[in-house]
């Protein structure tokens, strides 16, 4: 299930075997082949930490190795948790 900073489903992946990773699922969805014919410009969704980065994709910072977060980075991360829970609710999960 894709869903953009407003929690609408817009897009989603179906028949991946359970096994696998939700990035490969996400591989196969629209939005990942071709973010602009799905996401309005200036629109981006929501991902866990294993999606990529992208101008139309929000990821949570990642601890550098060996190093911290900020406090802003921390706090980023906190709120994006939230969201990213609360977009498995439509989904059933």
């Amino acid at each position: 299930v894709v869903m953009p900073h407003n929690l609408i489903i817009v897009d989603y992946s179906l028949g991946q075997p359970g096994s696998v990773h939700d990035v490969y699922a996400f591989q196969g969805t629209q939005v990942f082949q071709d973010p602009t014919n799905v996401l309005p410009p200036h629109h981006w969704i929501w991902a866990d930490s294993a999606y990529p980065s992208k101008t139309w994709c929000a990821v949570p910072f990642k601890r550098p190795c060996g190093g911290s977060l900020m406090c802003r980075q921390n706090i980023y991360n906190h709120y994006v948790s939230k969201v990213h829970t609360l977009c498995f609710h439509p989904a059933g999960f």
